[in-house]
């Protein structure tokens, strides 16, 4: 079995490598094989992971290439696409799930495979369908029209079966006509810009709760300094999060690389914590520049424990890369959730070389292998941001943070500046 990985440059799409395999029972953790086109390396196009320098012998592995990791469905895509194919959930369903779903992944991957199967599939409907589109206000209402074309296929189209994560989402491109259209569907020359569409799992108050705070925490971050381009919009109880991994001009679509950190390290599905100064080092590999990241890592981090959101698993960290410049993509998915019902634990943890899991910042910067003047400017870059940290409470009130939240996490707030006061 093998799949085609394509890459979207110069202006096309390329068929840049294959991957083989002979057994997909044990999913990404079967041996694989990967190949570069010929044709691909002559041209020296971009390789499809930062991990895998381009080459013409083949590659052979112990898993399969960790970039696929961002390309088989997760989530909400996950689900449909394996009730839809009949498939019992686990590894022994990933290959499917990639050579099927992955049609429209974020960045500027795509499987063959899986767009041909989305041709056929668009074949099969009614040729008036597909490409139906929808104004703000069909959306916000949940017209008749817009729920029926997505309950019956929304996930296909939208290419949602190429996102990660548990909240339900949609991929939606704003035309130029100013019409919303599911994402797969939507030529390229006629596109104005592209969102990801969050909607509540409507499971519980709780799932409502974190999807609603998304776009005050990410405004709250934003004037704390931290990397975000645009802020998601919270409307009628739907969240519009602007997309970083594509760029409109006049006449051409820019699709720039993004990978996750599970991508970098080759960390399919963590069973237990892992070290965040192992992540650390991993990303200081790539990033065009070491300091700048390091510190812009740490200080997410620090949101996270001051703002309560424990989901940081390698998935939910990526790297970009644009005009040859590689670092940390804009922040997303930071949300309060320790309200989620199923008490989320965090993935990612602070430890030393033992595995003792660190409790204070003091101890983390101690425990970090760098050389001393550059723990120093991280040290002093921590202290200014606890400094700022006194802005967060009139932050979480001016951006409709609830009294709740605000109150839950007033000690995670104090305790934070406390440490950083202490480096």
């Amino acid at each position: 079995m093998h799949c085609t990985i394509e890459i979207f440059d110069d202006g096309k799409w390329q068929q840049c490598c294959t991957v083989e395999i002979e057994d997909a029972t044990h999913g990404v953790n079967g041996p694989s094989t990967l190949t570069f086109d010929q044709n691909y390396l002559q041209k020296a196009g971009p390789a499809p992971s930062l991990r895998y320098a381009l080459q013409s012998e083949s590659i052979k592995l112990a898993t399969w290439p960790s970039f696929l990791l961002d390309l088989i469905p997760q989530g909400g895509g996950r689900e449909y696409l394996l009730e839809k194919l009949d498939l019992q959930d686990g590894p022994q369903s990933d290959w499917s799930l990639l050579t099927t779903g992955a049609i429209n992944p974020i960045g500027k991957m795509r499987v063959r495979e899986a767009q041909n199967t989305f041709h056929l599939r668009m074949k099969e409907q009614d040729p008036k369908r597909p490409l139906r589109g929808f104004t703000m206000q069909e959306m916000l209402s949940r017209s008749t029209a817009f729920t029926e074309y997505f309950e019956e296929d929304g996930l296909f189209l939208a290419g949602a079966t190429s996102i990660q994560g548990t909240t339900p989402k949609l991929m939606l491109t704003q035309g130029r006509d100013e019409l919303w259209y599911a994402d797969a569907i939507l030529p390229d020359m006629k596109a104005a810009k592209h969102y990801i569409l969050k909607v509540s799992r409507a499971r519980n108050l709780a799932d409502w709760n974190i999807l609603r705070h998304e776009a005050a925490y990410m405004h709250i971050a934003k004037e704390m300094g931290l990397f975000v381009q645009e802020v998601p919009k919270w409307q009628n109880e739907m969240l519009f999060v602007p997309r970083f991994d594509r760029r409109v001009t006049d006449d051409t679509m820019f699709r720039y690389h993004q990978e996750s950190l599970a991508s970098l390290a080759g960390l399919p599905h963590p069973s237990k914590p892992v070290s965040h100064i192992q992540m650390l080092n991993i990303l200081r590999q790539y990033v065009t520049d070491p300091f700048v990241n390091t510190v812009e890592y740490i200080r997410r981090d620090i949101m996270n424990l001051a703002l309560g959101n424990p989901d940081n698993c390698p998935f939910n960290t990526a790297v970009q890369t644009i005009n040859g410049v590689t670092g940390l993509s804009p922040l997303f998915d930071f949300t309060p959730m320790y309200l989620d019902t199923n008490d989320i634990e965090r993935s990612l943890e602070w430890m030393d070389e033992e595995g003792n899991i660190l409790r204070n910042w003091t101890d983390v910067i101690r425990s970090l292998p760098f050389e001393a003047h550059e723990k120093d400017q991280i040290r002093n870059e921590l202290r200014t941001f606890g400094e700022n940290m006194k802005k967060i409470e009139p932050l979480m009130e001016k951006f409709g943070v609830s009294y709740d939240v605000m109150t839950d996490r007033y000690y995670g707030v104090q305790n934070q500046r406390w440490q950083l006061r202490e480096l």
